[in-house]
């Protein structure tokens, strides 16, 4: 009466939380990608893969198994600017506790520390002590641009925006811009792609077609579905974006209109890496008997990668 199968074997079982128990909860940016080359046949990305799954900002950037300078890199380099700008949060060095902390929204977090690890201003890193290198480059790319308005996230259109000024020449040229305002957007990539009409490719800004947009989708849904199970956002641009003036930023219902025309600039995959330690545990609990369960808000794909 229960509801209990009389029939069912009874088999002792631990039932655990995925989230911070299973993993380590703190997001990493493992992987990101941007368009290589398009022709009529085929798109080709640069896919990168970033060592270190902390928020410590310790980290390299490798294309095929080789290190990379991202400040060579046009699509990097502009990549780097929309993920610390479209960001409120930052990475604190603790000196009691000897770590480097979170302060904000997690995938903000590791977009931030993937900055650091980038050096896309090509910084000397060498004489900072713990607490300066955890937000060098993010404040070097900060004092290069006023940001105006921020147009922040809504469910209906799944992205957020920054309106930003280039304050001095050689930022506005590494922009593309001649003259006024940028908007960087980031958000999920199926939103953000379907109000893109270009893409960034080896700094030039290429017409989006259905071909190239379909490509994109089956490498974002590659990185959401393979062994790591990624979560993925992606970071567009608008160069030319409404004068502030002429935007009611009161009515978040006319964003998705602000954030159109965009220029697709690339995608960052992240995970929330399991604990080393728990791989294991959970071998001693099946070679005793034990059933591990996972309990988690997250997809199951997600779960089941973890």
């Amino acid at each position: 009466s229960s509801g209990i199968n009389a029939e069912w074997p009874l088999r002792p079982g631990i039932c655990s939380d995925k989230t911070g128990t299973l993993t380590t909860n703190q997001m990493s940016v493992s992987k990101m990608f941007i368009v290589d080359e398009v022709t009529p046949d085929v798109t080709k990305f640069a896919q990168y893969e970033i060592s270190g799954s902390t928020y410590e900002p310790k980290g390299s950037v490798s294309h095929n198994g080789r290190r990379v300078q991202c400040h060579a890199i046009p699509e990097l380099h502009e990549l780097a600017f929309i993920q610390t700008l479209c960001n409120d949060s930052a990475v604190d060095y603790n000196e009691t506790k000897k770590v480097y902390e979170k302060i904000g929204e997690p995938t903000e977090v590791a977009m931030k520390v993937l900055t650091e690890k980038m050096n896309p201003m090509n910084l000397d890193m060498s004489k900072l002590s713990k607490s300066q290198i955890a937000t060098a480059t993010s404040d070097a790319i900060a004092e290069k641009f006023k940001k105006t308005a921020t147009l922040e996230f809504s469910r209906d259109r799944k992205s957020m925006s920054v309106l930003c000024t280039p304050l001095d020449e050689q930022t506005s040229a590494k922009c593309g811009l001649t003259h006024g305002n940028k908007m960087f957007v980031k958000g999920a990539p199926d939103f953000v792609l379907e109000r893109c009409t270009h893409i960034r490719v080896k700094g030039e800004k290429v017409p989006m077609n259905p071909a190239v947009l379909r490509n994109i989708l089956d490498m974002i849904s590659l990185y959401g579905t393979g062994k790591d199970t990624l979560r993925c956002l992606a970071l567009a641009t608008r160069d030319a974006p409404p004068a502030l003036g002429s935007m009611n930023l009161e009515d978040s219902r006319n964003f998705a209109e602000y954030e159109s025309d965009l220029t697709f600039v690339g995608v960052v995959g992240m995970l929330d890496p399991p604990r080393a330690e728990v791989y294991d545990a959970i071998e001693r609990c099946r070679k005793a008997g034990i059933r591990v369960i996972v309990i988690t808000g997250d997809n199951k794909g997600t779960a089941e990668a973890i």
